[in-house]
């Protein structure tokens, strides 16, 4: 019988499921493979530039305002005017011609002008290629399968990235200062120097391939229906639930603490002087251990939910970023560094995959999309953009100024950020009337729809 149906699948044009799955997974791989190599090293790349703190702040903060006009390009242009597939298609394209012509820019406003205009096409990319997976999929609750291959994409661009650097540099793989023949110091001219801005090139190679192979997924038409591109904020409604309220708003304050480590963390851990001192492609490899905890952690999730609770796993999510920035201030011995960055899995699998699944159960399915959007706006686009203007003073005030003890100084914010948060949650979120309120959303959505 299954080979009769993959028969019959064959003969209509369409995909088997294993086969669309593995299209769908190497989508995710891509997507996700363009904005890794890129936004963990650019920091570095524009602080050798000469770029200030704020600078460097208002570069990456283009990510959140594409993310707050995502919903605008996302959910009106692709969702009316043309099928999916073929939207994001063209935006990869297009994304690859920017992303070369930011390359070689060497001056602050042409370079936020060109990053500016990429993340308003690219951020909402990453909603598209969702729908694309969602429509395909029979099994919605086998996304995750296909999800995680984005993050197993940026990791192995990472790696490959990090090899580059380390063959440009001269030098063995390790966490030496110097070599006999290259100097690892950003104050030399190490070849590996020169080439950390290539991240930008390899990103737009990758977002070349995303674009060409966008247009062999399977069509998903648009759904020609008119409405509201921030109809999620409709969702504000919900804040009449003490839960929901309290997630939003700790979401909010917690995701002001993420620029401090995607904007500035590869210049502290590269950082000869005052910060950890590693090579480039070893403070890539470094960074991209997150990556692969936030894999290993997501098996711990549901365990975590089942025996602990949504209260505590969320809070053990936010507590292990002030963990991590502790031995980030500390900086020492570098071995302890390094592994903190696996801290990232417990953050972004317990917090944020913790707060989606809390959203989930919190909210009536009419509603959930709604809801999850208004997560994404309040911490990908409000808090990054917060927390993106306050890193940004903060590094030009303590690290460029060359204030003794600078990075620890630095971090002392996040840290005081994070801790705030994770107590402020912890006496607010009600873990009993959680329970309640989920199973009453759930027998409710069991109920038949009514006239």
């Amino acid at each position: 019988m299954s080979a009769t149906s993959n028969v019959s699948a064959a003969a209509l044009g369409r995909p088997t499921p294993a086969f669309l799955t593995t299209r769908l997974s190497i989508m995710m791989f891509l997507e996700f493979a363009v904005w890794g190599v890129w936004s963990v090293l650019l920091g570095k790349h524009m602080e050798h530039l000469g770029f200030s703190g704020k600078e460097i702040s208002l570069v990456y903060l283009t990510t959140a305002l594409g993310a707050m006009l995502s919903p605008l390009v996302a959910g009106w242009i692709a969702d009316r005017f043309m099928p999916n597939q073929v939207f994001t298609g063209l935006v990869h394209l297009i994304g690859a011609v920017l992303l070369f012509v930011a390359w070689p820019l060497r001056e602050f406003k042409p370079m936020f002008f060109a990053l500016l205009a990429y993340a308003v096409l690219y951020m909402p990319t990453i909603a598209l290629t969702n729908a694309i997976a969602f429509y395909h999929m029979k099994d919605s609750r086998k996304f995750g399968n296909v999800r995680v291959w984005g993050t197993i994409g940026w990791i192995i661009v990472n790696w490959c990235f990090s090899l580059y650097l380390i063959t440009c540099a001269g030098t063995s793989l390790g966490f030496q200062a110097s070599g006999a023949h290259f100097s690892l110091s950003w104050e030399g001219l190490a070849p590996a120097e020169w080439r950390v801005g290539d991240a930008l090139a390899a990103a737009a190679i990758v977002s070349l391939l995303m674009g060409v192979y966008c247009f062999t997924l399977p069509n998903t038409p648009p759904s020609k229906q008119a409405k509201n591109p921030y109809a999620f904020l409709e969702a504000i409604k919900l804040i009449a639930n003490r839960n929901f309220a309290v997630l939003l708003v700790i979401s909010f304050v917690v995701a002001i603490e993420l620029p401090f480590y995607y904007s500035f963390t590869n210049i502290f851990l590269t950082d000869t002087k005052a910060g950890v001192g590693l090579s480039p492609g070893t403070a890539n490899l470094a960074m991209s251990l997150g990556q692969v905890a936030e894999i290993a952690l997501m098996l711990l999730l549901a365990p975590s939910l089942r025996h602990l609770g949504m209260r505590r796993t969320i809070v053990l999510g936010i507590l292990a970023w002030p963990l991590r920035y502790a031995v980030f201030a500390i900086g020492h011995p570098t071995w302890l560094v390094v592994a903190a960055q696996g801290l990232h899995g417990i953050c972004y699998s317990f917090f944020f995959a913790g707060g989606m699944i809390a959203v989930e159960r919190l909210c009536h399915k009419d509603i959930r999309a709604s809801a999850q959007g208004l997560m994404v706006f309040a911490t990908n686009g409000v808090g990054m953009l917060v927390g993106n203007l306050i890193s940004g003073q903060l590094y030009d005030a303590f690290i460029k100024a060359g204030v003794a003890h600078a990075w620890p100084k630095f971090f002392v914010v996040p840290i005081a950020v994070t801790v705030l948060g994770a107590v402020a949650f912890a006496l607010l979120f009600s873990e009993r009337r959680f329970q309640q309120d989920s199973q009453r959303v759930e027998q409710e959505d069991r109920l038949p729809a009514t006239a």
